[in-house]
């Protein structure tokens, strides 16, 4: 089936372009590349904190037609409300846009929209933010869409995480599109996910194994001898 979004490409910078995303190194890479394409059903953005992940993530949903705080696609937002509207330009596939955008950091706004109303008839506020992420994944994320994520884990057990990687999965299977920007290894083993990692040096590496990755690498050296590793963190951090 024909993904919901099928690339993002550059555009020439334009007087009302934000400018600081010149130096974020994903734009970077999008500018020197002039398209990234969108080939697996489950692509997985990673990297290290600053390299541009969420806000490349946020040109794609509102070129998509979701708000820049996220939730449900209604159809209804402008993306010329957005100044990244000028930086980049996401193509969507034929088929009719439908989906949702979960962003970690707006979250909480849009839980509270639903008040008494969300799926299943409840108040997200009156649940943890991990049991509330759980809870739209497992309710609103039903049927072929496109569905964005921005750093799904925060707030999820190690558990839920991989129960939230079981249900992304099913998606996929039955034709969804699922874009994630991640710091999880947990999230990474998707089973046929596409891994990005972008570098602080405006480098992208597309289809990594999930064991070369740096957050995978950083998680295993920590297992192999957490107490060693503890002590020269917390040297590193004393001596900075």
């Amino acid at each position: 089936m024909m993904p919901f979004i099928t690339d993002l490409a550059a555009l020439e910078f334009r007087g009302s372009a934000p400018h600081w995303t010149e130096k974020v190194p994903a734009f970077q890479v999008l500018r020197e590349q002039r398209v990234l394409d969108f080939r697996a059903p489950v692509t997985v953005i990673t990297g290290e904190n600053g390299v541009g992940k969420s806000t490349l993530l946020e040109a794609i949903a509102i070129n998509a037609g979701f708000g820049t705080e996220g939730g449900e696609y209604t159809g209804k937002f402008n993306p010329f409300d957005n100044p990244l509207k000028n930086v980049a330009k996401a193509h969507k596939g034929p088929e009719p846009m439908r989906g949702f955008f979960l962003r970690a950091e707006s979250y909480f706004n849009v839980a509270g929209t639903y008040q008494d109303e969300a799926p299943g008839w409840v108040n997200l506020h009156h649940m943890s933010h991990g049991e509330s992420v759980m809870h739209i994944v497992q309710h609103t994320f039903v049927g072929r869409g496109l569905y964005l994520m921005d750093e799904p884990e925060s707030g999820l057990s190690f558990i839920r995480q991989m129960a939230i990687l079981a249900e992304l999965h099913a998606l996929s299977q039955s034709g969804s599109q699922i874009i994630i920007v991640t710091h999880s290894p947990v999230l990474m083993a998707i089973p046929g996910a596409d891994i990005w990692e972008f570098s602080a040096d405006s480098e992208l590496r597309r289809g990594v194994d999930l064991e070369e990755t740096t957050a995978f690498r950083a998680l295993r050296d920590f297992f192999e001898d957490p107490e060693e590793i503890a002590e020269f963190m917390v040297d590193v951090m004393r001596e900075s």
